[in-house]
């Protein structure tokens, strides 16, 4: 199975560099990134696709719906593709979290307060392909967050966690599309 991941274009807190896992946010798409959207649904326009999956989060959606204007596809809503859960820094400047998670013993197990770990964030990333893998799809696009495809590109890849923390914003930009095999 052809898995095609894309993160999500610029939206109006990515201008402002603050964390968002939750859905019920108005974080949405700038006008770039509608720009961006529709270059990726350019690019994608050819590609046949079976299924287009989504987080609950509205960035991630609207990227897809511009995409999805040349498949005319059902999006899917999976809640396991959501953004990282930041908890207290919920809405803050991302600079906040990264500073307090890299002064805890053990980063990729730390939890912020109402937030969820990178060993979370890993594990239902890969429960959520895991039970991809049992579909009977040809190609899967999936619209995301950064610390997703990360994690994603760590399972694919079989890199280290600090290995997949090293990817920032720019090896993986807003309209970023990658491909992977996924074994069913």
């Amino acid at each position: 199975m052809k898995i095609i991941l894309v993160r999500h274009s610029q939206s109006n807190y990515n201008l402002k560099d603050f964390c968002n896992g939750l859905p019920n946010k108005k974080v949405r798409l700038t006008m770039l990134g509608k720009k961006q959207a529709q270059i990726v649904a350019t690019k994608l326009a050819k590609t046949k696709i079976d299924v287009i999956y989504v987080s609950k989060l509205y960035r991630s959606e609207q990227t897809a719906k511009i995409i999805n204007r040349y498949h005319k596809l059902k999006i899917l809503v999976d809640k396991r593709l959501n953004d990282r859960l930041m908890g207290e820094f919920e809405g803050g400047p991302a600079s906040l979290f990264y500073t307090w998670r890299d002064k805890q013993k053990n980063p990729w197990t730390a939890v912020p307060k109402r937030g969820e770990s990178y060993e979370h964030l890993k594990n239902r990333a890969q429960e959520f392909l895991n039970d991809l893998s049992h579909e009977n799809y040809q190609t899967v696009l999936i619209v995301t967050h950064l610390p997703i495809i990360k994690v994603m590109r760590g399972y694919f890849k079989q890199l280290s966690n600090k290995t997949m923390d090293k990817l920032t914003e720019k090896d993986i930009p807003n309209g970023k599309i990658m491909v992977f095999n996924l074994k069913n």
